[in-house]
């Protein structure tokens, strides 16, 4: 997770590769659809997806597929990091994609996407961008748009845990630690797009949705001054991923093992 909550999407949950929004061949029914993508990419153009036919499997059968692809890959490759790791490993790379989608569309776009129906395909352990059935969003103002999106995370984050719980023991309190840090993160991206959105105001809305999630107390935003002297707003996370367990890994600079004034010092000393 290092480096994506305090400004950047990162690599440790897989959002760091280069990506592109695709959109073929929508009748125009669906062109409100396609503008919300279009929008989410405004906000993080390392983010590919595009809308496709309605899917060949139930979502259940997506979830498992899903959650499989990945407990077999990570349960293998870093076994030095250990079940925390993977299992952490394996939860944050399923759900970070339709968080992020979910969260975003919500705050820039004019419209919601369901979930349902969603597909990653998983290479290497990694979801590699997503597939979403073409289908008329939900419009509303943002109150709306933030209720419906928190609906949608419940009940696509519940399905993934469910079939990820048997597979890598899937704590639940570090669960929802992680999913609140993903919201988090969405949101932080969304500050740093719309500049007119005051540290106040994310924080507010941050507060917001922990609480439509049920997930109050699992995630916060810290504040601190960059290095030119801009205020800034940081992930004040409740759960380490374990990226450091590895043989070739580090602390996050947010890594909740850190104290704050350490924490405060690695994001000073990243570039803008």
């Amino acid at each position: 997770m290092n480096g994506m909550h305090d400004a950047r999407a990162g690599s440790h949950l897989g959002c760091g590769a280069t990506c592109e929004m695709a959109v073929r061949g929508l009748p125009s029914a669906d062109a409100d659809l396609a503008q919300v993508l279009r929008l989410v990419q405004d906000v993080v153009p390392d983010f590919r997806g595009e809308l496709c036919d309605a899917p060949s499997m139930s979502d259940e059968n997506e979830a498992l597929r899903v959650a499989t692809a990945l407990t077999r890959y990570w349960r293998h490759a870093h076994p030095e990091a250990g079940a925390h790791y993977a299992a952490l490993r394996c939860w944050g790379l399923a759900i970070w994609q339709p968080v992020y989608l979910a969260v975003i569309a919500a705050h820039a776009a004019p419209a919601v996407p369901h979930l349902s129906g969603l597909m990653q395909p998983v290479v290497a352990g990694v979801p590699k961008g997503f597939r979403l059935p073409a289908h008329a969003p939900l419009t509303g103002d943002l109150q709306l748009r933030m209720r419906t999106a928190a609906q949608e995370i419940r009940i696509y984050c519940d399905r993934m845990r469910a079939v990820l719980l048997p597979k890598v023991g899937l704590h639940r309190m570090a669960a929802d630690r992680l999913q609140a840090e993903c919201v988090l993160g969405a949101l932080l991206l969304v500050g740093r797009h719309d500049m007119t959105l005051r540290a106040e105001e994310l924080i507010a809305h941050g507060q917001a949705w922990l609480a439509m999630l049920d997930l109050v107390g699992s995630c916060d935003f810290f504040a601190y001054r960059a290095r030119d002297g801009t205020g800034r707003l940081a992930l004040d996370r409740q759960v380490c991923c374990h990226h450091f367990r590895r043989h070739d890994g580090e602390k996050c600079s947010t890594c909740p093992k850190l104290p704050l004034d350490t924490r405060i010092g690695l994001l000073q000393a990243q570039p803008a």
